[in-house]
């Protein structure tokens, strides 16, 4: 199974991205297989926390190029864009608290799930950054919007402009990681300070009220778009044909 769930105890559910062979790279099935997961959680009204995170030793590569390669028009694109963009708005509207655990690197659309919960939190080892740009793309599933909430607009700005990738310390600099947790056990500990997920509901829509949220899932299909357009691009074509091939 590439994506699988569980519950870590009656609180806390887990959603564990199950292909380490290619660095839990997104391809369609786990598209579809973290929406179905992320839904069925949100029913279990005892879930307080809900954890995601890689099998192996990474969090996610983001998209899965050989995968969408295959993709070659706007339309095309966009498709697989909004199916994606659909889950991240279903793990920031979560009622419960959302952590990411980046057990390796977050790049790309990894970077971009991880922006999409409530918190970050990392063992400290591999690399964050959204390198979308060394593809002659934007963000596509809402990562922009998302880490803009996260860091502010000027960090939002530097990180995206210039593609580069940080370590886990630098990514906690900068705000985008919240601590440093060395293992899943450390994980656990800190899931048990949350209280019962009414509470957690009704703080978050007040922190995050539905016109803000709103405005952030219609700065997400603007992303969509402009991601999108892009896609089609001879120059993004080249460039993934060519980091295809420097992978052989």
């Amino acid at each position: 199974m590439k994506v699988y769930s569980g519950k870590r105890s009656e609180t806390v559910a887990e959603i564990v991205i199950n292909r380490p062979e290619v660095r839990n790279a997104v391809d369609f099935d786990v598209i579809s297989l973290l929406e179905k997961n992320v839904k069925e959680i949100k029913l279990d009204e005892k879930i307080r926390v809900l954890i995601i995170r890689g099998e192996g030793e990474a969090f996610c590569s983001g998209g899965d190029l050989h995968a969408f390669h295959q993709l070659m028009t706007m339309e095309e694109a966009k498709t697989m864009l909004t199916s994606m963009s659909k889950v991240l708005k279903e793990i920031v509207a979560f009622p419960g608290i959302t952590v990411s655990y980046l057990n390796g690197s977050a790049v790309g659309g990894g970077a971009e799930l991880a922006a999409a919960t409530d918190f970050s939190l990392s063992n400290g080892t591999g690399k964050l950054g959204f390198i979308q740009g060394s593809l002659h793309l934007t963000t596509g599933w809402g990562g922009a919007s998302l880490l803009s909430r996260r860091v502010g607009k000027q960090a939002a700005l530097s990180m995206l402009g210039t593609g580069e990738t940080f370590t886990m310390a630098t990514g906690m600099e900068l705000g985008f990681i919240q601590d440093i947790v060395p293992d899943l056990e450390g994980v656990d500990r800190w899931t048990k300070k949350w209280l019962t997920r009414d509470v957690i509901q009704a703080y978050k829509g007040i922190i995050y009220p539905k016109g803000e949220m709103e405005e952030l899932f219609l700065s997400i299909d603007k992303e969509v778009e402009a991601c999108a357009s892009l896609w089609e691009k001879k120059e993004h074509h080249d460039a993934v044909a060519r980091f295809l091939q420097s992978k052989k």
